[in-house]
């Protein structure tokens, strides 16, 4: 331990003397571009550097990140060159500027809000279209606002459900399935904080909602090699800073929740504070609007502090989720999980070091248990402490990304003795550090021809180093800007495993465990190509094609009754599908419609497993398995009125029907002859059926309102399954009832902005 820590610190010392002395080299323009109406940054402004009055294309640009920032290299040493910024919605930026040779400079640009009528628009933002991002779905708060949730403004879970390849359980549970892989094998990352579950037991929520989102990315395959730990997918979250200028606060009401925000500076323009909370109301509200009680209950916290200094911007952030009710009703089992995350986050940009740094660290914990009412019966949690470095160098004329991340993990489970079998959990309870470094760089042999070839490696005490090689392609034919085809392959590698039954669509509950010491690592090989196309301004096109084969993944031992099992055996998956996606985009209407085909299937030793079958190797397509979605999402903006709708269609996924009853003895503590024996059900053979086709139609109108002072009231109808379609969620074998997932659901909203 003491050891490994000592290697981070060396490495992060030694690459921040490598930069200072760096910066002695070259010359550069760094910007950090931020919104004259809250002082907070600006995502995808265009800079441009190129002589006063010229009219050739640009050659020194870049595009601002998710903190405002940008760099142009390389910058020539002229008398005078022109400084300009733009973004749609403001006015533009602009100033002349001189460079002495090897100069650094830093601008601090603030752009103001465009005053009148913007007009018809079409921002095509470089960042979005340019770094081969085939498996990539940018998301905006946008975007999540225009998603109908019972709520003022949206969420982002209930917009990663309108995603070809994201595929949940039902309407309830938190769980999502990423093109193929299963819950534990995605990494969600918040600010850099590793989070476990930040999905709601109710399916229309996070613990985001729109207005606490800067952006996110989510990597649905082919990530990059600063991801580590995951081998199916990466949701990579940041949250917004408080507002720089004003003090703002809002309260909002809806039959499914309450919220309140605050936000404000702390000194103008330099720190600011973001305080939200949320929390669930269904329960006493749900029987009355849909007939049917709805015994569940969650709720999120969040709170942060950033500093923007002249040279660093730092925040500070803490999140709590809690989740808890039933999955299934009358079922008399209660769920329960919580998240615990506090950590910090510093861009350093300093003219001192020759490329921007990163660098996190914190602690996260996610527990969830399982149980009847006032007995816990199962409980698993995974607790983490990290620290993160990112860093850019240059290395014969290429940017090369570089990092190091430390993570200390420590897992801890709870069985009771009738859910399994009699076994010692000394290799589930226990600690272990994961070291992790990766390698990547950019390379363009030819315009608009781009390579992006990296590694990633993760070892720990106890388990060999892993060697996992990435690359992604773009190219640009003709070098334009509107189309794109774009390649991404690799290798990865995780060193924990979730256990659960996915038999029982009923439980949630899962065991978070580490690759137990001589067994092999789970691993994943992804292949993925993908096409983008703008088809004049308004329209655009993607599709994408992928493939994954999944290695090592544990797999929960099979029994004729329903329990689970934290003996796995290992099975190999293999998932393939395509993704197609048309959008049109107008400033006063919008539509997109989005399919996704895609197989999955598991096969394994049935000795191995545990399973009572025939064959000597068997196959099955597990319970994620959803052949074909369909999204079609559309609005418009009529007379100060927003509408906004979205249909949704999957065909079924599989489940396991029973074999039949019969009544246990626990011998020899029970006497046949005077004990009747406890009721199990007995599973067939294991995924033999499919559920039916499932379907949705949810709807939002909003409206806001101008208020005295300043005031804001903004107001939302509408309805989650407006034709009542009865979609089930699962058949309860043990009351032999149906259970359906959410009925016709009508809703109003207020949320008032002072």
């Amino acid at each position: 331990m003491k050891k490994t820590i000592a290697i981070a610190l060396s490495v992060i010392f030694y690459t921040l003397t490598v930069q200072a002395v760096q910066a002695q080299d070259g010359a550069l323009l760094r910007v950090l571009t931020l919104n004259g109406e809250d002082g907070t940054p600006l995502i995808g402004a265009t800079v441009i550097l190129e002589e006063p009055g010229s009219e050739q294309a640009p050659e020194l640009f870049c595009i601002s990140d998710r903190d405002g920032l940008c760099e142009i290299r390389n910058v020539p040493v002229r008398d005078e060159l022109e400084l300009r910024i733009s973004y749609v919605g403001f006015e533009p930026y602009t100033e002349l500027l001189t460079f002495a040779g090897g100069e650094r400079k830093i601008i601090r640009a603030v752009l103001n809000p465009a005053v009148g009528e913007i007009g018809e628009l079409t921002v095509i933002e470089q960042r979005y279209i340019t770094t081969g991002e085939v498996g990539v779905q940018r998301i905006t708060s946008r975007q999540i606002s225009r998603t109908p949730s019972p709520v003022a403004g949206g969420d982002l879970a209930t917009f990663l459900q309108t995603v070809p390849g994201v595929i949940t359980s039902g309407d309830r549970g938190g769980d999502l399935y990423i093109r193929g892989g299963t819950p534990d094998q995605n990494l969600v990352l918040v600010d850099n904080m590793p989070i476990v579950k930040p999905f709601h037991i109710s399916n229309l929520f996070s613990a985001f909602p729109d207005d606490l989102i800067q952006d996110a990315d989510l990597f649905s395959g082919g990530f990059s090699p600063k991801f580590n730990d995951a081998t199916s997918a990466v949701l990579d979250i940041a949250l917004r800073p408080g507002n720089m200028r004003d003090h703002r606060a809002a309260a909002s009401v809806s039959p499914y929740m309450t919220a309140l925000q605050a936000e404000g500076p702390f000194k103008t323009d330099r720190s600011s504070f973001l305080l939200s909370g949320r929390y669930s109301l269904i329960d006493r509200t749900g029987s009355s609007l849909t007939g049917e009680d709805q015994n569940i209950r969650f709720g999120d916290f969040t709170g942060r502090y950033t500093i923007q200094g002249e040279n660093i911007t730092c925040s500070i952030t803490g999140l709590y989720t809690y989740d808890s009710g039933e999955i299934v009703p009358l079922r008399n089992v209660d769920h329960k999980w919580t998240n615990v995350a506090a950590g910090a986050r510093c861009l350093g940009y300093s003219e001192f070091f020759s490329h921007p740094f990163n660098v996190s660290a914190g602690y996260t914990r996610y527990a969830n248990e399982e149980g009847s009412p006032g007995q816990r019966e199962r409980f698993s949690s995974i607790g983490q402490v990290y620290l993160k470095v990112d860093i850019r160098e240059q290395l014969m004329n290429l940017p090369v990304d570089l990092g190091f991340s430390f993570n200390l993990k420590s897992y801890s489970v709870e069985l009771d003795e009738r859910f399994s079998r009699f076994i010692s959990l000394e290799s589930v309870n226990r600690k272990m550090p994961v070291t992790h470094m990766y390698l990547a760089t950019e390379w363009e042999p030819a315009t608009g021809l781009t390579f992006y070839p990296g590694v990633s490696s993760q070892f720990t005490l106890d388990m060999p180093i892993t060697f996992e090689p990435r690359i992604r392609i773009s190219w640009q034919p003709g070098q334009s800007d509107r189309s794109q085809l774009s390649l991404a392959a690799g290798r990865y590698v995780q060193t924990h495993s979730g256990i659960s039954d996915e038999r029982d669509a009923g439980t949630v509950f899962m065991v978070y465990q580490p690759v137990e010491i001589d067994n092999p690592l789970p691993s994943s090989l992804h292949g993925m190509i993908g096409v983008n196309q703008r088809l004049g301004n308004f329209l655009s096109f993607n599709a994408e094609g992928y493939v994954k084969q999944h290695d090592n993944v544990p797999v929960s031992k099979w029994n004729p009754e329903p329990r689970i099992e934290i003996e796995t055996a290992r099975a190999e998956g293999l998932t393939f599908g395509a993704d197609v996606k048309m959008m049109l985009e107008r400033s006063s209407y919008y539509a997109t419609i989005s399919y996704g085909w895609s197989k999955s299937e598991y096969e394994a030793v049935s000795g191995d497993l545990g399973a009572w079958v025939e064959e000597p190797v068997f196959s099955y397509s597990p319970a994620h398995d959803q052949r074909h979605k369909l999204n079609v999402a559309a609005g418009f903006e009529l007379a100060g009125f927003n509408l906004d709708t979205r249909w949704e269609f999957g065909s079924g996924k599989p489940y396991t029907e029973i074999f039949g009853y019969d009544f246990f003895l626990r011998l020899p503590f029970e006497n046949p002859k005077t004990d009747p024996g406890q009721a199990r059900i007995l599973f067939s053979e294991p995924y033999n059926g499919r559920m039916p086709t499932y379907h949705r139609l949810d709807v939002s109108l909003s409206r806001d309102i101008q208020l005295k002072n300043g005031l804001v009231l903004e107001t939302q109808a509408g309805a989650i399954n407006l034709y009542n379609r009865s979609n089930i969620f699962n058949f309860d074998y043990s009351v032999l009832q149906r259970v359906d997932q959410s009925p016709f659901f009508p809703y109003v909203s207020l949320r008032l902005v002072i």
